[in-house]
């Protein structure tokens, strides 16, 4: 990958640690981060970054933050798509033994030790793998030690103390789309009083799942997985009990189960990092209650009737360039429906928009509960579908037809007549092994790993959409 790094300290043994495994550009001159990113050069330019990464150490060279911000919309305006990486170097200092070394800043402007350099690269590789898709969605809290001290059962309402820090911390991560879900051996009744406690940040409209009750909380934790239709891996666990995060652990070890102590921050770093927020991202909470009233409605009906119920409304169209971000993070995010596994940067996208030989369609759902979103797209170039992809939230509601109907009437506007497709294998996209089969195309081959389709397109009628 190409990385270019820009820094208020000198990176070239940091370039030199990155240069193993990507390309990099740095820019002449010492501590010239701020001036680079208001005004890039047309050395950087030419480099065409795929990611650009913003190292600044508050240790040895003072920076405000609202330089930091300037920096950052520039660069954003600048290489709009490009994901701009800021490893958090006060929280890699907090856990790494020895982080700085002050002999190597009088030699040479720069304050780490060696694995302190070691760490920020790591943490560099780590960030940008997480653009690609590893991002958690759903943080599971316990609650007596957690977001308060003292335990509501027994102390009672008045017994308890918010941790007003934590939680607005918390209330942050919700805000830029992190789910929340409580995860609590205590009764209902005592939990519900405890959120009227003068003090309390969050309130429990901002979980979109809570269970209190007395089973193991690695079985309630499914359930809520079940309930969300999310991976189980999806999840960050955070509990003060040693005794339940071993359990956690034993009984589901793809789950990540965070160090208590713990800090907003190191949540942040370790399985949040800060991303762009789409608009899916800040309704998320909203999507998800409304998806528990959906589940409501299907309780006892047939399938028919309950989509007949949910008075679906679908909008398909050729994709927009404002919707470029959510396109790529449903590629980055997306793994049961997925037929491909591809994972996509914002830019890249926007390079297959920009070329006439690929075809992006979108599609929008919403019902009488309320408005999903960007929930799909469909890619195709040359004659092939390339990606196929929709949000697990709008499964189980047959809307992929619609997608699907709109793509190849595209297609056939632009003078396609044959139409092929594969399903790759991924850990997770199963449940659209046969999605091309449904669409009528023909299986031509099959392999444990991959099946490959066909499909003649009809003459396009006059009436029909392009």
């Amino acid at each position: 990958m190409r990385l270019a790094i820009l820094s208020n300290v000198t990176t070239e043994v940091l370039a030199g640690l990155l240069r193993e495994r990507h390309e990099v550009w740095l820019p002449s001159g010492f501590g010239a981060w701020m001036e680079t990113a208001l005004a890039p050069s047309a050395e950087m330019k030419s480099f065409e970054p795929e990611a650009i990464v913003l190292i600044l150490d508050r240790s040895h060279a003072s920076f405000d933050d609202t330089s930091v911000e300037r920096a950052l919309d520039s660069l954003k305006a600048s290489f709009p798509g490009t994901p701009v990486i800021v490893p958090d170097l006060e929280d890699l200092a907090d856990e790494a033994g020895s982080f700085y070394d002050e002999r190597m800043w009088k030699l040479a402007s720069m304050p780490w030790s060696l694995e302190g350099l070691r760490s920020i690269a790591s943490e560099t590789d780590r960030l940008l793998a997480m653009r690609r898709g590893g991002r958690k969605k759903v943080l599971a809290l316990d609650l007596d030690g957690v977001l308060w001290d003292g335990a509501v059962g027994e102390d009672g309402v008045d017994g308890i103390a918010p941790r007003t820090e934590f939680q607005s911390g918390v209330k942050a991560l919700e805000n830029e789309g992190v789910l929340l879900v409580v995860l609590s051996k205590n009764n209902a009744d005592d939990v519900a009083n405890a959120w009227k406690r003068p003090g309390m940040v969050l309130k429990e409209s901002d979980f979109v799942a809570m269970l209190t009750d007395w089973e193991p909380k690695s079985e309630n934790l499914a359930k809520s997985a079940k309930m969300l239709n999310l991976g189980t891996d999806s999840f960050v666990f955070v509990d003060d009990n040693p005794a339940e995060r071993a359990e956690m652990r034993a009984r589901m070890p793809e789950v990540s189960v965070a160090e208590f102590p713990v800090t907003v921050r190191r949540l942040r770093r370790l399985y949040f990092p800060p991303v762009a927020v789409t608009a899916e991202d800040l309704g998320r909470t909203e999507m998800y209650r409304a998806e528990a009233a959906r589940k409501g409605v299907a309780e006892g009906r047939s399938l028919d009737d309950y989509l007949k119920d949910l008075e679906i409304r679908t909008d398909v169209h050729v994709m927009r360039d404002d919707e470029i971000p959510r396109v790529a993070q449903l590629s980055r995010k997306t793994n049961q429906f997925n037929v491909s596994g591809n994972r996509y940067t914002d830019a890249e996208v926007g390079r297959f928009a920009a070329d006439k030989s690929h075809l992006l369609v979108t599609m929008r759902v919403s019902d009488r509960f309320g408005d999903l979103g960007l929930v799909a797209f469909a890619h195709a170039a040359n004659g092939e579908v390339v990606d196929w992809t929709m949000s697990c939230r709008a499964m189980n509601r047959k809307v992929e037809f619609a997608l699907e109907k709109r793509l190849e009437e595209c297609l056939r506007a632009r003078g396609v007549e044959t139409l092929r497709a594969t399903w790759k294998r991924s850990p997770k996209n199963a449940p659209v092994k046969e999605l091309f089969d449904g669409f009528g195309f023909s299986l031509e081959s099959e392999t444990d790993a991959e099946r490959n389709y066909i499909k003649h397109l009809s003459t396009l009628r006059d009436g029909d959409l392009v």
